[in-house]
Parts: structure tokens; C-alpha cells; sequence
């Protein structure tokens, strides 16, 4: 193999791992500076109105780097249309004063040049000059090879024109120099240098404080949510000098402290009543079991008096917990909610039977119980009925009577517990489906309830986007009206 085709495939190959090379250089100096950009924005934490006032101000200067370009590119192309026209009027009055007389008019030529403020020189057709206005002038040296056009040479604008006809003078040379253009020039671009710096900087004051006014709500914003603690949940923030999109945030902020205050609050009374509820049966099982290590062994009436004491208890206990857990599934949205088609006036003549062998002191009545198939989980419909007859039964004396019916219109089912007990206070009613809230403690307690019967009830029936109604008043008995959406009937 010759020397020249190693040579030239050396050269090849060089070549081919040069544009690798700069493929890959291409290929990783975006990433690479993206890597880097992130990781500074990461290390340094800049506000958001040093973001804007730069991005702004930047943006700015590039808007005002293009328009000076634009007004100088504009400016110097007008200055030179009128130094074209000029010229060209110079030419042609010069062209004028050759054809109307038998000579060259030199001291006429001579004269105008110097009025114009231009220089004239007459060409022969070997491009030589005749005759010229400047002997310090000297033509472009292109001149020969372009004898016709407009030429730029030592600050100075030619421009060559062909004479027809003439022998003597086959071209005029005109020419003009450019120190006014370029001063005009150097002016208006020293100019627009100079209030560029003032401008940017009054942009960048004006927007920075600008920018720190209108974001003010949001340093008070973050000033009072750093001030909001668990004990001072009641703090707010200020919407009244506010008029757009942070008075918006600001009211959305406040309506979320608002439902967290609620819930805060709920959760500090369901605790403490929840504690409270518990503490009771745990000291009474206490009492009854130090009772029965002292005396409870010998006497087998105290013996009999504690274990059903303890009993009871531990049964209100369990209750109490099973409840408490129910709830904490509802809150959570974790309790299974099975739904089937079933038919509720069945259930309700299973409730009914089913009350009347628990209960011999009562009038357990149902007068009519529409025939009707309901798409619901059957067991938490259950719950919710026996959750209002057991509260029938328990604030209702001995010899009352519960009347349990159901009836069906306008695709919704209304089932009605309703009893001639002790009733509720008007000021009670609007209460009764707050978690631990009791209307009669004394009695409470001694019928093992533990307020948290009508909030599980509640949160069945809405599940099965139902409603209820409670009409009920002191020493007139309680009225009970559950509304479930029926979506098949049948006889």
C-alpha cells in the first residue's frame, strides 16, 4: 500500500473521530450544563421576585438590544438613501452642465462640487481620470472592474455613472464623504448606550419594588402560618388589602384552617369523651374487684353483686370499643360497605320479632310495612334500625308502645320508628348526632348507652345516600323518619 493511501485513510479516520467527538461534546454539554443549572438552583435559594425582576429585566434588554438595532440599521440605511440621492442629483446636474456646453465646464463643476459639498471626477473610457474636483482623492481600486454601481472606500460613498455619447468623459465619479452619517450614527447609538443602563436600572428598582408590594400578602401569608400552632388554631390571615388572585388564596387558606380547626376540635372532644367513657366502667370494674379480694370470697351475695357488676362492664366496655372502632373505619373510609338486593319490609318483620322476644315491656306495633326490594348492604341497614328501636326502648317507660313502619313513594322508601317515650328537648335535637353527645346522662348510664349509636346510624343511612329526620319534643315521644332511594319495587 502506497504512502498516500495510508496517509489519506489516516486522514479519514481522523476525521470520522473528530465528528464523533463533536457529536458527543454536543450530546453532553446540554445535559451536563441542565446537571449543573438544577444543582445551583437546588444549593441557592432565590426568592420569587429576584426570579421575575431577572427574567424581566433580561427579557427587557433584549427587547431593547433589537429595537436600537432596528433604529440604528433603520437610521443609517435612511442616511444612506439620502446620501445615494445626492449624489445622484450631484451626477446628474453635472451631466447637465458637460451637455450643454462644447467643453468641460470645469470652474462651473468645480464651483457646484464645493457648494454640494461633493466630489466630482470625469473618467475616459480606460477608466483614467480626466478631471477631478480633489486631486487628494482617490478612486476605489475595484473601480476598473465594476465601472458602474455604488462603492465604499476610506469613509467615503461612490458612485459611478456611464455618459453616453461622450468621447472625452465616458463615466462621472461622484463622491461624498461619510463623517456626518457616521457621526449621526455614533450619536444616536451613544445615545440609546446611555439610557439603556439608566432604563434597565429603573426597571429593576421600579419592578423590585413593584414586585415586593404586590407580594407582600404572601410574606404575611407565610408569616402567619409559621405563627399557627396547635393552641392557636383561631389565627387567620388578612384578605382585606388584598383585591386578586392571593386574596383567593388567602380566603381558600382561611376556609382550610377553618376545617381543620373543626376537626381538631372534634378530635380533642371525641378523645377526651372517649377517655371519659372508659374511665368509668374500668373504675366501677376496679372497685368491684377490690371488693372481691377483700370480702367477695366469704360472702356469696357480694361475690354474685361483683361478677354481674364486672360483667355488665365489660359488656358496656366492648360496645364502647366496637363503636369506637366502627367510626375510626368510617373515618378512614375503610369500612366495607357490601351492597345486594334485598327485600327491607322482610327486615323490618325480622326487627320486629326480633324486638318482641328482647323486649316484654313494650307494644312492639307494625301497622304497615311496604312491600319493597332495596340495594343496600343488608347488615349495616340492620344496625342503623336497631340502633333507633334500641334508643325507643331505652327512653321509653315500661307499658309504652314502639311502632315500626315503612311506606313507599315517589322512588323513595320512608321507614318510621316512632315511640311515646320521654321524647328530646328542642334544644337537644339539633345535637343528637354529635359523636358522645347525651341528652338525659343520668339515664344513659343506666341503660349502658354510649353516644355513639345515632353517629354510626347517620353515617350508615348517608352512605346509602339517605337522610333522616328526627321530630320529637319532651314527655311527647320521639318520631324517627328514615328516607332510603328505592331503584326496584316489587308486589
Amino acid at each position: 500500500m502506497s504512502k498516500a493511501k495510508i496517509f489519506s485513510k489516516s486522514i479519514k479516520l481522523a476525521i470520522r473521530l473528530f465528528v464523533r467527538l463533536v457529536k458527543i461534546i454536543a450530546f453532553l454539554i446540554p445535559r451536563l450544563a441542565k446537571t449543573l443549572f438544577n444543582s445551583i438552583s437546588k444549593r441557592l435559594k432565590f426568592s420569587i421576585t429576584f426570579k421575575t425582576v431577572t427574567v424581566y429585566s433580561f427579557t427587557f434588554s433584549v427587547i431593547f438590544l433589537i429595537l436600537s438595532i432596528v433604529i440604528v440599521s433603520s437610521f443609517g440605511g435612511f442616511l444612506l438613501y439620502e446620501a445615494k440621492n445626492s449624489l445622484d442629483e450631484s451626477a446628474g446636474f453635472t451631466m447637465d452642465l458637460i451637455n450643454e456646453s462644447a467643453v468641460v465646464p470645469e470652474a462651473q463643476i468645480q464651483k457646484f462640487a464645493k457648494v454640494e459639498g461633493v466630489t466630482v471626477a470625469l473618467l475616459n473610457r480606460q477608466k483614467e481620470i480626466t478631471y477631478s474636483t480633489d486631486d487628494n482623492n482617490n478612486p476605489p481600486g475595484d473601480l476598473t472592474r465594476n465601472p458602474s454601481g455604488l462603492f465604499f472606500s476610506n469613509g467615503r460613498v461612490y458612485v459611478n455613472y456611464p455618459v453616453q455619447g461622450d468621447e472625452a468623459v465616458s463615466y462621472i465619479l461622484v463622491s461624498k464623504s461619510l463623517e456626518k452619517e457616521t457621526m449621526y450614527l455614533l450619536v444616536l447609538l451613544a445615545a440609546l448606550t446611555v439610557s439603556f443602563i439608566p432604563a434597565v436600572l429603573f426597571m429593576v428598582i421600579k419592578g423590585w419594588k413593584t414586585l415586593k408590594k404586590m407580594l407582600k400578602p404572601i410574606d404575611d401569608m407565610i408569616g402567619t402560618a409559621r405563627s399557627i400552632s396547635a393552641r392557636d388554631l383561631h389565627t387567620r390571615l388578612n384578605v382585606v388589602d388584598s383585591h386578586d388572585e392571593l386574596k383567593e388564596l388567602a380566603e381558600t387558606f382561611n376556609e382550610m384552617m377553618d376545617r381543620i380547626q373543626i376537626s381538631y376540635e372534634q378530635q380533642n372532644r371525641f378523645v377526651s369523651d372517649a377517655s371519659h367513657e372508659l374511665r368509668t366502667p374500668i373504675a366501677v370494674i376496679q372497685g368491684y374487684a377490690n371488693l372481691l379480694q377483700r370480702w367477695g370470697k366469704e360472702q356469696r351475695e357480694t361475690l354474685d353483686e361483683s361478677v354481674s357488676a364486672i360483667k355488665n362492664e365489660a359488656d358496656n366496655m366492648q360496645l364502647l370499643v366496637e363503636r369506637l372502632l366502627f367510626l375510626a373505619r368510617a373515618d378512614k373510609d375503610t369500612q366495607k360497605v357490601e351492597k345486594t338486593a334485598f327485600s327491607l319490609n322482610e327486615l323490618i318483620d325480622e326487627l320486629v320479632r326480633e324486638t318482641r322476644l328482647i323486649d316484654s315491656e313494650h307494644e312492639i306495633i307494625s301497622e304497615t310495612n311496604a312491600i319493597v326490594s332495596l340495594v343496600a348492604d343488608r347488615s349495616l341497614i340492620k344496625q342503623a334500625l336497631r340502633i333507633f328501636i334500641d334508643n325507643s326502648i331505652k327512653f321509653t317507660p315500661p307499658g309504652g308502645t314502639i311502632k315500626i313502619n315503612s311506606c313507599l313513594g315517589d322512588n323513595q322508601l320512608s321507614v318510621m320508628v316512632e315511640d311515646n317515650g320521654v321524647g328530646i328537648s328542642t334544644e337537644d335535637l339539633p345535637y343528637v348526632f354529635n359523636r358522645f353527645y347525651k341528652c338525659d346522662k343520668s339515664r344513659i348510664r343506666e341503660s349502658g348507652g354510649t353516644g355513639l349509636g345515632l353517629s354510626i346510624a347517620k353515617w350508615i343511612i348517608e352512605k346509602h345516600r339517605g337522610a333522616i329526620d328526627i321530630e320529637s319534643a319532651l314527655n311527647k315521644g320521639t318520631k324517627t323518619i328514615i328516607k332510603l332511594p328505592v331503584y326496584q319495587t316489587h308486589v
